[in-house]
């Protein structure tokens, strides 16, 4: 007798996050919707035993991913970061963020931050994955923050970003070189 297993709401869920955090890194600047709004949903969808994880400045997220069975790490330590860089001593710790090595560039951190799009500074997106190029604007950010990625970031070395904006998802990959205008 065949057992027929159906998705569950929760692995549907899971399963949709994933499939936009896919997608937004495949197609830098390109807001992507989310079914769950919040880092919770990302981490629920990428987080296991199998990685490591930080939380900067959100305890109660913190004791929420550590169910996860991923492995709470020092920020310069995680697989997965989640955080406000709203401030430059925010930007400052990021600096620290893994990057990888020649020989294994996707040992690299990958970083989930908070951000208001539609408003704040003014971007120029190109690389990979973008006709010509893509301008958003993106708020809630330290623009510190830009000039800090720009130095940390040398491909293939270097770390992802996703900004988080309620539902929204948008993700620029370590190939995506970006000009603040």
């Amino acid at each position: 007798m065949a057992n027929n297993l159906l998705p569950t709401p929760d692995d549907t869920r899971t399963n949709a996050t994933f499939e936009e955090l896919m997608w937004a890194l495949s197609r830098p600047g390109e807001p992507r919707e989310l079914p769950v709004e919040g880092f919770w949903p990302l981490a629920e969808s990428l987080l296991d035993r199998e990685c490591s994880f930080h939380v900067a400045n959100d305890p109660s997220l913190d004791l929420k991913m550590a169910t996860t069975g991923a492995r709470r790490m020092p920020l310069a330590d995680a697989d997965y970061v989640f955080a406000a860089i709203n401030a430059a001593e925010n930007v400052e710790a990021l600096s620290r963020l893994r990057i990888g090595s020649l020989l294994y560039p996707d040992d690299a951190a990958t970083l989930f931050a908070s951000a208001q799009f539609g408003s704040g500074q003014q971007l120029r997106l190109t690389g990979p994955g973008i006709k010509d190029s893509v301008t958003i604007s993106i708020g809630c950010i330290d623009p510190a923050f830009w000039h800090m990625r720009a130095r940390a970031i040398r491909y293939p070395l270097g770390w992802d970003l996703y900004l988080v904006d309620g539902k929204r998802l948008l993700g620029i990959p370590r190939s995506t070189k970006i000009e603040v205008l």
